[in-house]
């Protein structure tokens, strides 16, 4: 947590010692230098929580979802499946796997000591876009490496762990079934 501290408030210092107008007119190299300090700048931002809370502060509003008062957040890297989604089974059944999904986040983030979200992007709904922890452990990454939701194919994160769960026949891909958005269009 420290070094985290130094590290965000020197790149912070770095950026901000140097402004636009102190740069030479037509010197693409400080020009390019001035661009750099400043993505760090606001990269350093990220290497903060966005928020740190104990475990079981949480409403879980969908399996990649979560509600801290008025704060809302979105997992960012997976997808989850609907609230009225209903999976594939491999006898040719159903199973309740949005239900599942959200339990099982219920239950990571309820018996976790700590949970740190990072991010500081937002959607057009204005909620956060953020990765979770749970005791270190990264929430997206377990549900996908459980079969419990989908990797954001257009992100590319937890491909590995996807194809570990596709290799397993775990829960989602014990059977062909839509991802959330394919879902949603044949609803409609």
């Amino acid at each position: 947590m420290i070094k985290r501290t130094i590290v965000s408030t020197v790149f912070a210092f770095m950026a901000g010692a140097v402004s636009a107008a102190d740069l030479p007119k037509g010197d693409s190299v400080s020009a390019r230098v001035f661009m750099e300090l400043h993505n760090i700048q606001r990269l350093s931002a990220v290497l903060d929580p966005l928020l740190s809370v104990p475990g079981g502060a949480f409403r879980i509003v969908e399996g990649d979802f979560l509600a801290l008062g008025n704060l809302r957040i979105r997992l960012m890297g997976i997808e989850a499946p609907e609230v009225a989604q209903q999976c594939n089974s491999a006898n040719g059944d159903y199973w309740e796997c949005a239900a599942e999904a959200e339990d099982r986040i219920r239950d990571m983030l309820g018996s976790a000591e700590r949970i740190e979200c990072f991010g500081n992007e937002r959607d057009s709904y204005g909620h956060y876009l953020a990765s979770c922890k749970a005791d270190g452990l990264d929430v997206g990454a377990r549900l996908v490496a459980e079969g419990l939701a989908w990797p954001d194919q257009d992100q590319g994160y937890y491909l590995p762990e996807a194809a570990q769960a596709q290799a397993a026949h775990l829960g989602i891909w014990q059977a062909q079934t839509p991802t959330p958005s394919e879902w949603r269009k044949l609803q409609n």
